[in-house]
């Protein structure tokens, strides 16, 4: 076996792609829109006789004093079950990394660890990762804490819906609120539509709302649209967008008040609640159709994921996110692939953050709920590792602590 330090983009490629493990945070155009985040991309891999058989991304991240650490996003692309060639490349990467003064670097692949239930509980007689894991910390991995929320690089959990089946029998997974609301959203004539570079900074202005409203921060305008562009030249990526008018809503509104205005002694609370979207609609600007939700949906391999989104909460009431939610999982149906992951969930289904709302809206579309095997580092320096995980935390706790004064400081609190 040979070890390669500098992959060409097609080969690299062809290879992450087609393999079974691809996933979109193994390829190229992730190497290089991560430079926008402050990470130096290396495309490496293992050869047999001239044939590819293993890849990494390598994202280096450099430190102060000429220390580095590098980060393979979702592990390596190659077949774990070959011990040899998993030990061969760590030990590649590892004289590779350390000539460029690493303290470690970290793997946290695309494979999870053992099936669960709703609760998140391990189902024992199924099927496990545990021996692999056993391997890694063979070969020298260092097994990181197994978290519950998203303290990690990449979520540990997630949901994946299975697209080797008909559309009808995806929604027949759907909770009964979720068919509920899509045919409440269909009545207040919300449509779905999938957009161009057009509609980047729209969907920027909803992500700003979401970030305000949730207190997070995620990226700038240009990070947006470099990504957009750079995975819209290869076909990997689709923005879908959801668009609603005032106007429309209000007409279904007034004619639902005229139905119940004889009977809204029998129903008082929904009367109220119609009275209500009256008065909220009738403010809003019913002069044209606005985007009130918006997705970023990457599609590469036999995947599609779910990667970003963000929603008008003024226009909660007509289920617009849950019409386009859908939506998106028919499109990567019609791409044919075979997976789409909802990227993200929590570990903890009793917690009392708000997380949870995010984790009972994608649990309602029925996917399976998947716990990834976890991060695993690499150490190449003990001293300076040790270090780094002591001052790192630190180090980060004034930060957060400061955006989060900035946003409340946006929002006159």
């Amino acid at each position: 076996m040979k070890f390669i330090e500098n992959l060409k983009e097609e080969e690299y490629t062809k290879f992450v792609e087609n393999h079974e493990t691809s996933h979109f945070l193994k390829s190229y155009e992730w190497g290089e829109i991560s430079k926008e985040r402050g990470f130096t991309p290396y495309y490496v891999g293992e050869k047999e006789n001239g044939k590819m058989i293993a890849t990494a991304l390598l994202l280096k991240k450099q430190l102060p004093f000429g220390y580095s650490y590098f980060y393979i996003p979702r592990g390596y692309t190659l077949d774990y079950q070959d011990s040899d060639l998993l030990q061969k490349l760590t030990e590649d990467i590892k004289i590779f990394t350390k000539k460029q003064h690493s303290l470690f670097f970290k793997i946290d692949p695309d494979i999870y660890l053992h099936h669960i239930d709703e609760e998140a509980n391990p189902i024992v007689e199924k099927e496990n990762h545990y021996e692999l894991v056993k391997t890694l910390e063979k070969i020298g991995f260092h097994h990181r804490k197994l978290t519950k929320f998203f303290e990690t690089m990449q979520p540990r959990y997630t949901f994946r819906v299975d697209l080797k089946r008909s559309m009808e029998e995806i929604r027949k997974n759907y909770s009964k609120s979720v068919i509920r609301w899509m045919k409440l959203a269909d009545k207040y004539q919300v449509e779905t539509h999938i957009g161009t570079s057009k509609q980047v900074e729209e969907f920027v202005r909803l992500m700003k709302l979401t970030e305000k409203r949730q207190n997070f921060f995620s990226h700038e305008y240009s990070f947006y649209s470099k990504f957009y562009d750079l995975f819209h030249q290869k076909g990997y990526i689709d923005l879908l967008y959801a668009t609603v008018n005032p106007t429309d809503v209000l007409a279904v509104v007034h004619h639902d008040l005229e139905m119940l205005d004889d009977k809204k002694e029998e129903d008082l609370v929904r009367y109220q609640k119609l009275m209500n979207m009256q008065e909220h609609f009738a403010k809003l600007d019913g002069s044209k159709k606005q985007i009130v939700s918006a997705y970023f949906n990457v599609n590469y391999g036999n995947k599609s994921w779910y990667l970003y989104g963000a929603n008008d909460m003024d226009y909660k009431l007509t289920y617009a996110n849950y019409k386009l939610f859908d939506f998106q999982i028919q499109n990567a149906h019609q791409k044919k692939k075979e997976i789409f992951d909802e990227f993200g969930t929590i570990g903890d289904v009793h917690t009392k953050k708000s997380v949870i709302g995010l984790h009972e809206f994608k649990k309602k579309f029925g996917g399976e709920y998947i716990e990834f095997i976890g991060e695993f580092d690499y150490i190449t320096n003990p001293l300076m590792y040790f270090v780094f995980i002591k001052l790192v935390p630190l180090y980060r706790k004034p930060l957060k602590f400061f955006h989060h004064l900035k946003v409340k400081m946006q929002k006159g609190e």
